[in-house]
């Protein structure tokens, strides 16, 4: 009786987890959608707002790929569960660009609207690290090789 218990507060759990994996995933892919596009389509307003100098091939090849990323993001987010790969990928593409920016903001010295960025960036990737899936899914232990 109490394994049956257990067993139903797990499973409750463990969709409670899924389910905000699923919208931190939606909301970054949706973050990274947004942020890429404001380059490509207003360079000038994405350069004050910054406040650094920036060299549009470079902001502009990273937000095209922050695009692709989101929108990958986004797609893996409608997966129910979403797997632990786009989940390992948000959190690590998350942590990738807070720790350059821990590493140059202090030194550029600048006021910039990318501090809010890092904390938007520290709080998805510790989300995704708190959500990361425990153990190996169900799907994976039946198609597993002998």
């Amino acid at each position: 009786m109490a394994s049956r218990r257990a067993v139903k507060l797990r499973a409750r759990l463990r969709g409670g987890r899924d389910r905000w994996r699923r919208w931190v995933l939606l909301g970054q892919g949706v973050y990274y959608v947004l942020t890429g596009l404001w380059p490509l389509i207003d360079f000038h307003s994405f350069a004050r707002f910054v406040a650094l100098q920036v060299i549009p091939f470079q902001a502009q090849a990273l937000a095209a790929v922050l695009v692709v990323l989101g929108a990958s993001l986004i797609e893996a987010a409608r997966r129910q569960p979403p797997g632990p790969y786009p989940t390992m990928l948000g959190a690590a593409v998350a942590g990738a660009i807070a720790v350059v920016s821990l590493f140059w903001l202090p030194r550029l010295g600048a006021v910039s609207g990318l501090w809010i960025d890092l904390a938007i960036e520290l709080a998805i990737a510790a989300a995704l690290i708190l959500l990361y899936p425990r153990g190996q899914p169900e799907r994976d232990r039946k198609t597993r090789r002998r």
